[in-house]
């Protein structure tokens, strides 16, 4: 199962230290708890696109929950003010045609 995220942040300034400096954390962490990390984006409007992949039929709440739980979620996100991310929007997907 297919994901993608789209955290928009406060500016532009904090969009490319997530994406620059956070994401390839996020990416080293986030196979242990089943996410898998296919693409990151940076968008041009102060956002952070993300399409992951899931295990079919995976509790995605449950899993997201444990892992920002996580002591690895909390050194991942070390010296990042979480404010700055005012929303994520998060889109399963199911196929694609190519």
């Amino acid at each position: 199962m297919k994901q993608v995220r789209i955290y928009t942040l406060k500016d532009k300034q904090s969009a490319e230290i997530y994406f620059h400096r956070h994401w390839p954390r996020h990416m080293a962490s986030l196979p242990a708890f089943g996410i898998y990390v296919n693409h990151v984006y940076l968008g041009k409007e102060c956002q952070v696109i993300a399409t992951v992949t899931y295990q079919e039929d995976a509790e995605i709440q449950a899993i997201n929950q444990k892992y920002m739980a996580s002591k690895e979620f909390m050194s991942d996100m070390e010296g990042f003010d979480m404010s700055s991310i005012l929303r994520v929007d998060e889109i399963i997907i199911k196929e694609t045609l190519f």
